[in-house]
């Protein structure tokens, strides 16, 4: 069976040919160093749970659907709010989708299926904040020779005081 890009995996999902890392500067971190990875999709099998690396930072740079992979407008920008709460920030590595991609990620995801969740409008107000790494960590998690210097890994979504969040005590 082949795999189709946007309908059966997400745009930006990684693939087994593409499951190599090196560090390189990333125009969608500003041209700082960043975790790369091949352009290869659709070279052996999706990774489903792992992000493509630049696919991700262009996703949330150029406000990419992560399903099909192109523009979302303001008109047709959804999105599923999955994220945790850190130093006050509402933060997640998740793109926006398109309304018909949405509905597609619904059937097919089996995160969003077993969560039952809705998209909602794409919430202004964001800022695009990068997660840094480096270390030991990431030298031996990414197989990769950071020697000290910080690296651009995903980029993400950030918001203040989010109205899309139920009030909790972490939240308050």
């Amino acid at each position: 069976m082949t795999l189709v890009i946007g309908k059966d995996v997400p745009w930006n999902a990684m693939w087994s040919g593409e499951d190599r890392n090196e560090i390189r500067p990333c125009k969608y971190a500003g041209n700082r160093l960043a975790l790369w990875s091949p352009f290869n999709p659709g070279e052996g099998k999706p990774i489903f749970a792992k992000p493509h690396h630049v696919r991700q930072r262009k996703s949330i740079a150029e406000m990419r659907c992560t399903v099909c992979g192109e523009r979302t407008s303001n008109g047709d920008r959804w999105w599923f709010p999955f994220g945790d709460l850190r130093d006050g920030w509402w933060v997640s590595t998740e793109s926006p989708v398109h309304f018909r991609c949405a509905e597609m990620a619904q059937a097919a995801c089996p995160t969003i299926g077993r969560r039952q969740m809705q998209p909602i409008r794409f919430p202004g107000g964001h800022t695009i904040l990068s997660a840094m790494v480096g270390g030991p960590e990431t030298d031996r998690d990414f197989g990769v020779k950071a020697n000290g210097r910080a690296i651009v890994g995903h980029l993400k979504l950030g918001w203040r005081a989010p109205w899309f969040l139920k009030p909790t005590k972490e939240c308050v």
